[in-house]
């Protein structure tokens, strides 16, 4: 019980022993009533000090829990662009050696010309991916200022962080239109 609160109750206990017609209160019956208040009042604090405590650990497990989930994001997200590059590049080594593997035939270069489409979008996809890897530097520069969360290098760090998704998807797209293109290269190649 709070100050206040105990002054209220004792008010409020005298206010009814006095409708009742007593002039004075005996000693022993106000001491041990006092005993019961405090006892109230002890509860409280402690209550109120679990209570406080209860929140404490709320707040702390709701911040573990939001650094762990930022921590898997930025993870998943460098993990998707090396994914990115290591596919796009790859593809890119493997069509450069057929590309050489044809370019000293003489029936090569019609095939060549159908692979350089998929060589350039697999490129695009390294590219993509590099870029994504700079966008996402820049954004976590951004998010490293402490301050506002309104801020402009905030509004900048989510442009980035946009931009890193955006060049992500691009490339993964550009993988996709390449291993289509190289199918259908390939195809065309056993068809003519």
């Amino acid at each position: 019980m709070e100050s206040q609160e105990l002054i209220d109750a004792f008010r409020a206990q005298l206010d009814e022993v006095e409708s009742q017609g007593a002039a004075s209160v005996q000693v022993s019956a106000l001491r041990s009533y006092l005993s019961a208040l405090e006892r109230d009042a002890a509860m409280s604090k402690e209550r109120r000090a679990h209570e406080h405590a209860g929140y404490l650990a709320h707040y702390a497990a709701q911040s573990s829990f939001s650094i762990a989930m930022l921590e898997a994001v930025v993870e998943a997200g460098k993990t998707a662009l090396q994914s990115l590059i290591v596919i796009n590049g790859g593809a890119v080594i493997a069509l450069l050696g057929v590309l050489g593997n044809l370019a000293g035939k003489p029936e090569g270069g019609p095939f060549a010309r159908y692979l350089a489409l998929p060589l350039l979008e697999f490129g695009g996809g390294v590219l993509f991916g590099a870029l994504g890897f700079a966008f996402r530097y820049f954004s976590q520069d951004c998010y490293a200022e402490q301050g506002d969360k309104n801020s402009p290098r905030r509004r900048w760090g989510h442009r980035f962080r946009y931009a890193a998704i955006l060049c992500a998807v691009l490339g993964f797209v550009l993988f996709a239109f390449a291993v289509g293109n190289s199918y259908n290269a390939v195809s065309w190649s056993f068809t003519k």
